[in-house]
């Protein structure tokens, strides 16, 4: 609804343009109905009624096919011509030899045709210099007696099945294409008619064989056994016995039987003269018929169901000359895009393929011609061949060239189509109807013509009881639709030379509830033609003459109506913009803002939309953009903002908060590093303490408390090596350096590790820094004693100051120490732990029992300090502060890989984009890192059952690749594609 308070009813997409009728009568019928399929090049219609584009959603006129005249003096091709050819998996082709005595085969890889079989002999060295050989076997045989190929096809387990005749025997040959090798040949039996004429491949491996001259259909197995499947026997003579008994009567043999193949004649389908065989997806077999005296061809399907064949044949197809070759193969476009299946026939006339579309398997069998254009360029009726999918044709002379099959840019529509939209309703007796616009592209030489009827009445569902009124041509309107902030696209946006745009027509002289519209599409010069996108017809009319004109203005009629039209066009410009200012807050939501103002409403938020991603996700972002920014700087938001970066499946709840369902085997994660559990030698980064022997069991106790004293840790320090403390040790405090014996290192580190939890190493740290300082300020000890007080024999028996120094040089030198950069880090957070909690160096004093004169000057203890509070102080620092800083402000992101046979460019895309937001999103003063799944699994960092999950284990299917020769590990892979389920086959190998 507009501000005027008028409405506008639709017609837009297959369903609605398909409720339109072909006629106005009481046998109309809606189009809907002969617009049966969803092929492109659309289905046509009867003439005289508009087509269907289901790849542009349009209406259009029909496209007649365009039929190339024969070449002058050019002799119609024979099916003599035909020669056997079928391409494999790869690319490959081969093919039967002019001389229908070798075969030859054309490389995927070079290109280069080389002989395939016979191979040269060895002493055909000149032909051997001549060509290249891409196939050949490894040893060399002498050719064969000279024998006839008529046929070959190529079977979906990688089998080349070629018939041959060799005098009166007729059979086939087998090449393994995987193998290699020579071929093995399968006769047939001599009493059973058979020539062989064209063969394809069979659903399931084996072969159909078409015997033309008997008109009867052979299938057979992938052992190339006849299959007998509602065919009748025939009896076949007793073989010849290899040995019989001396005297008496011969042994008696049972009787052969061998399937006789469909009787084509007769039996199913009376075909007159069957020259082609293909089989459908669904694995129908198609024949290619014809009557060469009638001059006319057709298709015909058979199927079977148990032993049961049922067949169906089209009518008799409108080719300009008798069928001569068909296949079915994917139809391509200009720009190689696949456009869908379907059948391309030839005719002995070889200038260009007719296309055919080909019914689904549950319809009716009817082809139905398509309009394309696929010319044919040398083509001499040798072979047509579906080659990687598409349909290709022999185009060379002297050596084969295998060119595909495409359209040809030329199209040829008809003048007219004519059709009547359904009856729109606008509830409301004596309506004035506005006007109508319509979304289409209307080129030169091409018109959309409108006729009109309203009234108050109709009859049935498709009539309004009115006679019919023409209506002015429309016109193109130059600011695009009437709708405000109507999203279209780029290439839907108005251009006046192209025609393409928002059409628009002020109705005259329609009045009455109900309207029906009669729609013509014209075409003048039958290279072009109008198409028609969506329709909208506007009611009721508000005119200015009736809300804002005195009366006088409307007292002549005729007057009046012309001045209500005059008006109309300021309506329909200052009603555009009215509705512009009237729905201006479409522009502050996300979900109706146009697609060009989406980057000027991401603005008010600071946002920076990515150009990768799809407008869906842009418009989410935008929408919950004060949700996000409540998550910014969070696990959750890093998480948001990656899951809606790479999770195909975004879910907008996630907005909302965490959920547990955000946790999963293939989600993206967030690890905080303090959350992994380092233990062990891992945590104190000693790898000279590994063992050789394996890791080391650390016996596990009851860990120490400061409620025990010093005199309980020397206690069980003591008594972990094996002898009783004296009461001397029992007062020394317990030295938090290990000792500089090696041996009495390594169980001095079990036992702290032990009892305690952890190695203590910062303060054995501070005394090396410490020690140093003097042996760099003081040459020698001695001089450290006399300036001191002391009296320690070297610097490595110098400890840490326990409390403030006495001597005043000693005093100095320490403070000097302690303004020193090197170790000042861990010193200034064990300083700042105790000044933030003891607030004053009093209570430090008393509680510590030290006279420490400020908290800037403490040191770090490398032995156990003499109080409870002291020691719980450490005890907090050491192994619980310190171990949280280690780990503080640092995370990793985990993200989730499909396969191990990624592209790994893909994957490195994929990790740095992950990086760039992460870098945005995260905050400030924290380190992160970014690795994929299998980066994270190692001992030590990934926490058992979350990180280490992954569905389904080692045997999840994205964890194991295809089984690739020479890539693959035998066991380990799945034979094809994806890889099977639980269970599935696996390759093995036996040597």
């Amino acid at each position: 609804m507009n501000v005027n308070g008028a409405r506008f009813q639709l017609l837009l997409g297959r369903e609605d343009w398909g409720r339109c009728i072909d006629r106005d009568d009481e046998g109309a019928r809606e189009l809907a109905s002969w617009w049966t399929g969803h092929a492109s090049p659309p289905l046509m219609p009867p003439a005289g009624l508009p087509a269907w584009d289901e790849q542009r959603q349009e209406i259009l006129l029909q496209q007649d096919p365009i039929e190339l005249p024969a070449t002058p003096g050019e002799a119609r091709l024979t099916l003599d011509a035909r020669r056997g050819a079928a391409a494999d998996r790869n690319g490959n082709v081969y093919r039967v030899a002019d001389d229908r005595q070798t075969l030859r085969v054309t490389s995927a890889g070079s290109g280069n045709e080389t002989a395939f079989w016979p191979a040269l002999p060895d002493d055909c060295a000149p032909a051997r210099a001549r060509e290249r050989l891409d196939f050949a076997p490894l040893s060399i045989p002498r050719p064969a007696p000279a024998e006839s190929y008529i046929g070959l096809t190529v079977t979906i387990d990688d089998y080349l099945v070629v018939a041959f005749a060799r005098g009166a025997i007729r059979g086939f040959l087998s090449f393994d294409l995987i193998a290699g090798g020579p071929p093995v040949e399968t006769t047939w039996p001599s009493n059973v008619p058979f020539e062989p004429f064209d063969m394809c491949a069979r659903h399931g491996g084996g072969v159909w064989v078409l015997d033309r001259a008997h008109r009867r259909l052979w299938e057979l197995d992938c052992t190339l056994a006849a299959v007998l499947a509602g065919q009748p026997e025939i009896a076949l003579a007793p073989p010849v016995a290899d040995f019989e008994p001396v005297s008496g009567p011969p042994r008696p043999r049972p009787r052969a039987e061998f399937p006789g193949g469909l009787d084509l004649v007769v039996t199913h389908a009376s075909l007159i003269d069957p020259i082609a065989i293909d089989v459908t997806r669904d694995g129908a077999v198609l024949l290619l018929d014809r009557d060469a005296a009638g001059g006319r061809s057709r298709v015909v399907r058979l199927r079977r169901e148990s032993d049961v064949w049922s067949a169906e044949a089209s009518d008799w197809l409108g080719l300009p000359a008798l069928a001569h070759d068909f296949i079915r193969a994917m139809a391509r476009r200009y720009h190689q895009e696949a456009v869908g299946e379907q059948v391309f026939i030839t005719t002995a006339v070889g200038n260009q393929a007719y296309p055919f579309v080909l019914p689904d398997s549950q319809q009716h069998f009817e082809l139905r011609s398509a309009a394309d254009l696929f010319p044919l360029r040398r083509y001499a009726g040798r072979a047509l061949i579906t080659l990687l999918g598409s349909a290709s044709y022999d185009s060379g002379i002297e050596q084969p060239h295998w060119t595909p099959i495409v359209p040809q840019p030329r199209a040829r529509f008809a003048e007219l189509a004519e059709f009547v939209t359904p009856v729109f309703d606008s509830a409301e007796i004596g309506t004035t109807w506005d006007k109508l616009l319509a979304d289409a592209c209307v080129p030169p030489d091409t018109a959309i013509e409108i006729e009109s009827r309203a009234g108050d009445e109709q009859s049935g569902a498709m009539q309004v009881l009115a006679p019919w009124s023409p209506q002015p041509a429309p016109y193109l309107r130059p600011g695009g639709p009437e709708l405000p902030f109507l999203r279209r696209e780029a290439a839907r946006a108005t251009r006046r030379d192209a025609g393409v745009g928002t059409w628009e027509l002020l109705l005259q002289n329609v009045h009455g509830r109900f309207l029906q519209l009669r729609v013509r599409l014209r075409s003048n010069n039958g290279i072009s033609t109008p198409r028609l996108r969506a329709l909208r017809v506007w009611a009721p009319r508000f005119a200015y003459t009736q809300r804002f004109l005195p009366a006088v203005y409307r007292e002549d009629g005729q007057q009046a109506a012309f001045l209500e039209r005059w008006l109309a066009n300021f309506e329909s410009t200052l009603t555009h913009i009215e509705d512009k200012v009237a729905k201006v807050e479409a522009l502050f939501d996300a979900r109706t803002v146009p697609t060009g103002a989406l980057d000027w409403l991401a603005g008010w938020f600071e946002l920076a939309l990515d150009p990768a991603w799809d407008e869906h996700r842009h418009r989410l972002f935008v929408q919950h953009a004060m949700d996000f920014f409540r998550w910014r700087g969070t696990v959750h938001g890093l998480r948001l903002v990656l899951e809606l970066a790479f999770d195909p499946c975004f879910d907008p709840a996630m907005f909302g908060g965490p959920r547990a369902q955000d946790d999963g085997p293939r989600r993206i994660r967030i690890v905080e590093t303090y959350q992994i559990r380092l233990v062990g030698t891992l945590a104190a980064d000693d790898p000279a303490a590994i063992s050789s022997d394996g890791p080391r069991v650390v016996q596990q106790e009851t860990l120490w408390r400061p409620d025990e004293g010093n005199a309980g840790l020397v206690d069980r320090y003591f008594k972990s090596l094996g002898r009783p403390a004296t009461p001397v040790q029992q007062v020394t405090p317990f030295s938090l350096v290990p000792p500089q014996d090696a041996t009495e290192q390594q169980g001095w580190r079990a036992f702290v590790e032990s009892a305690l939890g952890f190695v203590p190493a910062v303060g054995a740290l501070e005394r090396v820094r410490w020690q140093g300082f003097l042996q760099a300020r003081y040459v020698t000890i001695n001089q450290v004693n006399e300036q001191h007080g002391t009296a320690y024999a070297d610097f490595n028996s110098v400890p840490l100051p326990q409390n403030e120094p006495t001597n005043v040089v000693a005093s100095a030198d320490w403070g000097m120490f302690c303004g020193l950069a090197d170790g000042a880090e861990i010193r200034t957070r064990w300083q700042d732990f105790l000044a933030r909690r003891y607030r004053r160096i009093e209570r430090l004093q008393r509680a510590h029992g030290t006279s420490w004169p400020d908290f800037a000057v403490l040191a770090l203890p490398d032995v156990l300090p003499g109080t409870a509070a002291a020691q719980t102080d450490w005890l907090q620092f050491e192994r619980q502060l310190l171990a949280m800083y280690r780990t503080a402000h640092r995370f990793s992101v985990l993200l989730p890989v499909a396969s191990v046979t990624a592209d790994p460019f893909q994957l490195e895309e994929r990790l740095g984009l992950a990086r760039r937001l992460v870098d945005l999103e995260k905050p400030a003063h924290t380190v992160f890192d970014a690795r994929f799944f299998w980066a994270f699994n190692r001992v030590g960092e990934a926490r058992l059952g979350i990180d280490t999950q992954l569905g389904a284990g080692s045997r999840a299917p994205e964890l194991i690749p295809d089984a690739i020769v020479g890539r693959a590990y035998v066991g380990a892979s799945f034979v094809g594609g994806a890889a099977a389920p639980r269970g599935g086959d696996r390759l093995l190998i036996a040597s």
